[in-house]
């Protein structure tokens, strides 16, 4: 993450696809997992429906109280199947909404755990890469051939630059930005930073 700045433009395009992949694989997993958590929550419907089955039972015993020879005690059972069927059904709500939360909870979680230090390291300093090209830009829109920018992008190159690649680029390429013959190494920043190096100069 720290070499964003410094990278060559398809190195910056590659770490690009990856953040974004790796955004997208946490945000499907995260919403298949509370999609899939939020299914559940019909558990608490049916305990609901089993509640009021039990409630149904319950009422028929409690009818039964004024039958003679099964007596009282038939009703009181019914009673408390009731009352058993009441405490099933409220139960089967409650667990229906706190699962709800459960899963939503659960699915942002799973998002945000993964994808945050990410965000917090990469986009700032991505940010920051594009504000310099934009500087970059602007700067050789209104004179491409400043020395000082010149030797700004010159010494950058040296900076970045493998020496493999500089030694391609000139014999001695820190005696030539000793010299200011920088032009050479400007343009290969440039060209690595993806930006058009300006007019040759005469």
């Amino acid at each position: 993450m720290t070499t964003v700045r410094t990278a060559d433009e398809s190195t910056v395009r590659l770490l690009d696809s990856l953040v974004v992949f790796w955004l997208l694989l946490w945000l499907v997993l995260g919403a298949w997992t509370g999609y899939t958590m939020w299914q559940l929550s019909g558990l608490g419907d049916t305990l609901a429906s089993s509640g009021e089955a039990l409630d149904s039972a319950g009422t028929a015993l409690e009818a039964l109280r004024d039958v003679p020879v099964v007596g009282d005690r038939t009703g009181e059972l019914g009673a408390q199947v009731v009352k058993t069927a009441d405490d099933v059904t409220g139960s089967g709500g409650d667990f229906k909404s706190r699962f709800r939360v459960l899963s939503l909870l659960l699915g942002v979680s799973i998002v945000a755990m993964p994808i945050t230090p990410v965000l917090g390291l990469y986009l700032p300093l991505r940010w920051a890469r594009r504000r310099e090209l934009g500087d970059l830009r602007r700067a050789l829109a209104k004179g491409g051939d400043s020395p000082r920018l010149q030797r700004h992008l010159a010494v950058r190159a040296l900076t970045v630059l493998p020496y493999g690649t500089l030694s391609q680029i000139s014999a001695d390429p820190w005696h030539d930005v000793a010299t200011g013959n920088t032009q050479a190494l400007a343009d290969t920043e440039l060209k690595r930073l993806g930006l058009t190096p300006p007019a040759r100069r005469r």
